[in-house]
C-alpha cells in the first residue's frame, strides 16, 4: 500500500474515476441512442457507485498504481485487461446478486467493459508516448522532421533485447545526435522487418554497402555473443569507409547508467576475447582474509593489479614493496581512499637488498607473499646480463630464504612463458628464479610458480606503442611478419594468479590457458582498422627484424613436464616440473654472488646461465652491435618492474 502515500496517486486515482464514470455513462448512451428514460438513470444513479469500488479494488489488486506511467509496456497493459475484465466480471455477479439483472442491459455491461480497457489502457499508452516524445517521433509518425547537420547515421548489429534498448535510449538521448539508419541481423532471414518502425536492413555480409547507400558514420554492436574473428571480419570489411565502430558494454559497465551513455570504443581486448572466466574466489577470500600479504613490485602493472584484487579480500595489512617511488605512491594513494579496514603499508626496497628485507619482513611478518618484481624486458637485459641474473635470480634467492627464515604460509613466483626453451637473459634469468623457488619447498613454506604471458595493457606491452605510432601518423613497427603471442588482459591473469595461488599445496608449477596464440601483424592492422584508418594506405606496417633474445612464438611447457588439469578450466598444474640439479644451482648462485662482488663479467655470467639452463642460445653479437644499442629505445619501456614485454 505504499502507493497511496505518493503524491501522484491520488491524482491518478481521481482520473481513473473520472474515466470509469465516463466509459458507464457512454456505453448507457450507446445502447440507447442517447435517450436514458427516468429507469436508465436511476439504475444509473444507484449501481455507479458499486461499480467503482469494484473496479477500483480490482485496479489495486492488478498493481495498476505500483508501475511508472512513462514506463508502460505490454505487461502493463496485460494488467489492464485482467483488472478490467475481473472488474467487470465482479460487477455482473453484483448485479446479478442484487438486482437480479432487472432493468439492467447486458449490452451496457458488455460496451462498458470494452470502453474500460479502451480509456484506462488508451489514457496510460498516452502519457508514455509523452515522456517518449522527440525529433525521431515527429519524423516517422508526422513525416516532418528535417535533419540536422550534426546527426550521425547509425547502424545497430543486432536485433534482440540489448539492441531494441538501445534504440529506445538513442531516441531518448537526444544529446546524442544519433539516427538509427536501420539494424543488421546476423543473418538474412529477417531482411525487410521493421522495430519500432526502424527496418532490418540486412545481414552481416551487407554492411560494406550498406555503409555507403546511407552515409553510415557509426556502428553499434549491440550483439555480446559475436565471437572476436567476427568483430575483425566487420572492421575489415568496413576498410577505408571512414566509419567507427562502437560496443555496448559488458553489464558490470553499464549498470549504473543507460546502456546509450555507456557506449564506448571498440577496444583491443575485444578483438581478443576470450570466454569468461568463471572462478571460485571464495577459496581465496577464505586464504587471505585477516592475513598479513606482502607484494613485490606493487607498483607495476601485475604488482598493482595483485593489489587492488588482493585489498577487496580484506587483508589484515598489505605491504606494497618497490623500488621506484612514485608508482608506488599512486597504488598506495589508490588503495587508501578505498573502503575496508585493510592497513596499506608502502615499503620503498629492493628485492636485491637482504638487509632492507630483512626489515620488512622482521617489522611486519607477512603470511603470504606474491613476487611480481622482476625485470622483464627481453632486449635490455641482452646488454646486461649481470644485472638480469642480479635481480631476478639473487634477488629471488634472498627473497624466498627470508621467507623461510620468517616462516611465510605461502610464497607465490609470478613467472613467463619466456622461461620455456629461453633465447633470452630475461628468459633464463626467469627459468632460474623458478628453479630456485621449487629447490625450496619443503622448508615450511609452499612455494608455488605461476607461468603465464603477456598481458594487455602493461606499461611494456605491444599495444600503447601501436597506439602511439598510429597516433603520430606510422609507420606501426612489427619485429616479424609470422610472431605470433599469447595475450591474456591484466584483471584476468591476476584473478587466475590468485585462484593458482589458493589451491597450490606447495612445489606446483601452474600454468595459465592464454587461449589461442595472436598473430601481432594482425593485431596491428586492426589497431589501424580501429582508428578509422587502413593498414599500409593511411598507416604504413614496417617491419623491423626480430630483436635479439626473441622468439616467433612462446610456449607455456618445456619438454617432459606434462600437464594435468585442474578443477579449474583455465588453470593447468605441470606434472613433471623439478628436473634440475640443485647442487648445480647453489653453486651457480654462489658464482653469482662472486660475480657480482668482483668482475662484473657478463661473459662468465652467460657461461653460468647456460650451465643451468642447456636450451639456453645466447647471441653474443649483441653486445658488439652498436645500431642496435642506438635504436633500442624503438618499442622499448624504460620501466625494469614487473612489466611484460610482448615481443
Amino acid at each position: 500500500m505504499q502507493f497511496l502515500f505518493k503524491k501522484n496517486f491520488w491524482i491518478i486515482l481521481l482520473l481513473d474515476v473520472l474515466l470509469l464514470s465516463f466509459c458507464y455513462y457512454l456505453a448507457h448512451w450507446l445502447r440507447f441512442d442517447g435517450a436514458f428514460t427516468p429507469a436508465v438513470r436511476e439504475t444509473m444513479f444507484f449501481t455507479i457507485l458499486p461499480l467503482l469500488g469494484i473496479k477500483i479494488a480490482c485496479f489495486i489488486f492488478f498493481d495498476l498504481y505500483n508501475g511508472m506511467w512513462r514506463y508502460v509496456g505490454i505487461k502493463d497493459l496485460v494488467n489492464v485487461i485482467k483488472a478490467s475484465v475481473c472488474g467487470s466480471s465482479l460487477f455482473v455477479v453484483y448485479l446479478a446478486t442484487m438486482y437480479h439483472f432487472s432493468g439492467v442491459s447486458r449490452g451496457v455491461l458488455f460496451a462498458d467493459a470494452v470502453l474500460t480497457i479502451v480509456f484506462i489502457g488508451g489514457i496510460r499508452l498516452l502519457i508514455r508516448l509523452y515522456y517518449q516524445r522527440d525529433e525521431y517521433f515527429f519524423n516517422e509518425i508526422l513525416f516532418w522532421r528535417t535533419a540536422r547537420k550534426d546527426t550521425t547515421n547509425v547502424l545497430i548489429i543486432d536485433t534482440g533485447p540489448l539492441a531494441v534498448s538501445l534504440l529506445r535510449e538513442i531516441r531518448d538521448q537526444r544529446k546524442l545526435n544519433y539516427r538509427v539508419a536501420g539494424f543488421v541481423d546476423l543473418n538474412q532471414q529477417n531482411k525487410g522487418m521493421k522495430i519500432h518502425g526502424i527496418p532490418i536492413l540486412g545481414a552481416l555480409e551487407d554492411i560494406p554497402r550498406l555503409v555507403g547507400y546511407y552515409d553510415i558514420k557509426t556502428i553499434l554492436i549491440a550483439h555480446t555473443g559475436l565471437k572476436s574473428n567476427e568483430i575483425a571480419e566487420i572492421i575489415e570489411s568496413c576498410d577505408g569507409l571512414g566509419v567507427r565502430f562502437k560496443v555496448v558494454p559488458s553489464l558490470s559497465e553499464m549498470i549504473m547508467n543507460n546502456v546509450a551513455e555507456n557506449l564506448r570504443d571498440i577496444k583491443v581486448e575485444d578483438l581478443l576475447k576470450r570466454e569468461q572466466i568463471s572462478l571460485d574466489m571464495h577459496l581465496v577470500r577464505a586464504e587471505i582474509e585477516n592475513q598479513v600479504v606482502l607484494i613485490t613490485g606493487a607498483g607495476g602493472s601485475i604488482g598493482s593489479e595483485l593489489a587492488r584484487q588482493i585489498h577487496a579480500f580484506n587483508p589484515k595489512r598489505l605491504i606494497l614493496l618497490d623500488n621506484a617511488e612514485t608508482p608506488l605512491y599512486q597504488i598506495d594513494m589508490e588503495l587508501q581512499i578505498r573502503e575496508g579496514e585493510t592497513e596499506v603499508v608502502p615499503c620503498i626496497g629492493d628485492v636485491r637488498s637482504r638487509r632492507g628485507l630483512d626489515r620488512v619482513f622482521h617489522k611486519y611478518r607477512p603470511g603470504f607473499v606474491y613476487h611480481a618484481a622482476a625485470y622483464k624486458h627481453v632486449p635490455m637485459m641482452e646488454l646486461s646480463p649481470l644485472d638480469a641474473v642480479n635481480n631476478n635470480i639473487v634477488g629471488t634467492f634472498k627473497l624466498a630464504s627470508l621467507a623461510c627464515k620468517y616462516h611465510v604460509n605461502k610464497f607465490v613466483l609470478i613467472s613467463t612463458d619466456k622461461a620455456v626453451r629461453p633465447t633470452s637473459v630475461m628468459g633464463t634469468t626467469k627459468r632460474v628464479a623458478e628453479m630456485v623457488v621449487q629447490s625450496l619447498g619443503g622448508n615450511g613454506t609452499r612455494f608455488v610458480v605461476v607461468r603465464f604471458g603477456n598481458v594487455l595493457g602493461s606499461n611494456g606491452s605491444v599495444v600503447p606503442l601501436f597506439q602511439r605510432q598510429i597516433a603520430s601518423g606510422g609507420p606501426v613497427t612489427v619485429t616479424h611478419p609470422e610472431v605470433t603471442r599469447f595475450f591474456m588482459t591484466i584483471p584476468e591473469a591476476v584473478m587466475l594468479v590468485l585462484q593458482a595461488g589458493s589451491i597450490g599445496k606447495g612445489g606446483e608449477l601452474f600454468l595459465l590457458d592464454m587461449g589461442n596464440p595472436v598473430k601481432i601483424l594482425d593485431l596491428a592492422k586492426n589497431m589501424i582498422r580501429l582508428a578509422g584508418l587502413v593498414p599500409d594506405r593511411d598507416i604504413r606496417i614496417e617491419f623491423t627484424g626480430l630483436r635479439p633474445g626473441e622468439k616467433l612464438y612462446e610456449e607455456l611447457l618445456i619438454d617432459g613436464e606434462g600437464v594435468l588439469d585442474t578443477a579449474y578450466d583455465k588453470i593447468k598444474v605441470c606434472s613433471h616440473a623439478n628436473g634440475f640439479n640443485e647442487v648445480v644451482l647453489y653453486e651457480a648462485i654462489e658464482q653469482f654472488n662472486l660475480l657480482l662482488k668482483n668482475s662484473g663479467d657478463n661473459g662468465a655470467v652467460i657461461e653460468v646461465l647456460k650451465k643451468l639452463v642447456p636450451a639456453f642460445q645466447y647471441n653474443s653479437r649483441i653486445q658488439k652491435s652498436d645500431d642496435y644499442q642506438r635504436n633500442i629505445h624503438v618499442g622499448a619501456n624504460n620501466s625494469l618492474r614487473a612489466e611484460n614485454i610482448v615481443h
